[in-house]
C-alpha cells in the first residue's frame, strides 16, 4: 500500500496542524476498519448485482481506491499539500459517488461505505487546514 511506502516524517512532524488533529496512532487503526468496511461494501454489491449492475459502481470504486492510494505519495512524498487536497476532494467525490451507486444494488453495501466518507470528509478538512497554517512550506 501507498500510505506504508509514505509515512509522515519528520516534515510532517514539523508542519502546524489544526488543535483538531487526530493523534497519530489512530490513523492506521481507522484505516484498517476503513479498509475491511471497504471490501465487504464491494463484496456485497459483486454478491447481489444482476448481471452487467454492479459493472459502473464497482469501476467507480476502483477508481476512489486508486484516488485513495494517490493521496499520501502526493502529500508525504511529493510534499505537495494543494494538490493533495485536489486529490482528496477527487476521493471524496468518487466515495460518495460509489456509495449513491452501491445502495440501489445493496442498501449495507452503500451504508457501510458511510463511516469512509465521513474520514475522507475529516481527511479533506485536515489537508486544507495544514496547507493553509503551512502555505509557504509547499
Amino acid at each position: 500500500m501507498t500510505a506504508a511506502a509514505y509515512r509522515p516524517d519528520d516534515w510532517y512532524a514539523a508542519l502546524r496542524k489544526p488543535w483538531w488533529t487526530p493523534p497519530n496512532w489512530l490513523f492506521p487503526l481507522a484505516w484498517a476498519i476503513l479498509y475491511a468496511l471497504m471490501s465487504a461494501s464491494a463484496f456485497l454489491v459483486w454478491s447481489f448485482a444482476q448481471p452487467g449492475e454492479g459493472t459502473v459502481p464497482l469501476v467507480v470504486y476502483a477508481v476512489q481506491l486508486g484516488l485513495n492510494a494517490l493521496w499520501s505519495p502526493v502529500f508525504f512524498g511529493m510534499r505537495r499539500m494543494g494538490l493533495a487536497y485536489l486529490v482528496v476532494v477527487s476521493l471524496w467525490i468518487a466515495v460518495l459517488a460509489t456509495a449513491v451507486l452501491f445502495f440501489p444494488i445493496n442498501y449495507w453495501a452503500g451504508l457501510l461505505l458511510m463511516p469512509y466518507l465521513v474520514w475522507v470528509t475529516v481527511a479533506s478538512f485536515l489537508n486544507l487546514s495544514v496547507w493553509r497554517l503551512n502555505r509557504t512550506s509547499a
